[in-house]
């Protein structure tokens, strides 16, 4: 083999591994925003919205204001499950629409059934799940949901935040809550 040939063969194999290199370490820190994307989801379903008998009256604030960018003016929030089917524009807006109706429960318990998919460019990210949550009125009457959760997430001061929610829920009878349940991720702690 000629050195001519030598040289091209060591200078394309430099080459490949150079750019292996550096796509083994894009990929590395993708998937590392990827993961805690995902897991900010799950946090804010599993934690944020879950309510224990006892607990005092709905704080949107402090149970979930870390979540949302509180600030921003081109929020976009929507739950199909509240009542008047109002979409919010800022936070403390969507907040006011959930402090009666989950102030009024007993208990709110959730489980993710479909655990968290997150697709992440630039500094937004898009993190879908599905959870399922049993709901216990004052009087003990249960309503089971199964509910599709889409949020969008901007890097804002090097934390991800909401900018953008849509669920999409189901009543569903407890049977069927108790086999998505069975079946969940993360079963109701208690």
């Amino acid at each position: 083999m000629s050195m001519f040939l030598k040289s091209l063969a060591l200078c394309s194999a430099g080459l490949l591994m150079a750019a292996s290199t550096a796509v083994a370490q894009q990929t590395a820190p993708a998937r590392d925003v990827t993961q805690a994307v995902s897991a900010l989801h799950r946090e804010w379903i599993l934690v944020g919205w879950e309510k224990k008998e006892g607990d005092g009256p709905f704080d949107f604030r402090s149970k979930l204001g870390r979540f949302y960018e509180l600030g921003a003016r081109d929020l976009m929030l929507y739950d199909d499950f509240e009542p008047q089917r109002r979409v919010a524009r800022s936070a403390d807006q969507y907040g006011g629409f959930w402090t009666g109706p989950f102030t009024s429960l007993k208990s709110a318990k959730h489980a993710v059934v479909d655990a968290p998919s997150t697709l992440v460019s630039g500094d937004l990210a898009s993190s879908t799940l599905e959870f399922t949550a049993r709901l216990e009125a004052p009087d003990g009457k249960i309503t089971a949901i199964r509910t599709r959760s889409s949020l969008t997430w901007r890097l804002s001061d090097a934390q991800w935040k909401i900018v953008r929610e849509h669920n999409s829920s189901t009543v569903i009878d407890e049977r069927q809550l108790e086999a998505l349940i069975a079946a969940a991720d993360r079963p109701f702690a208690y």
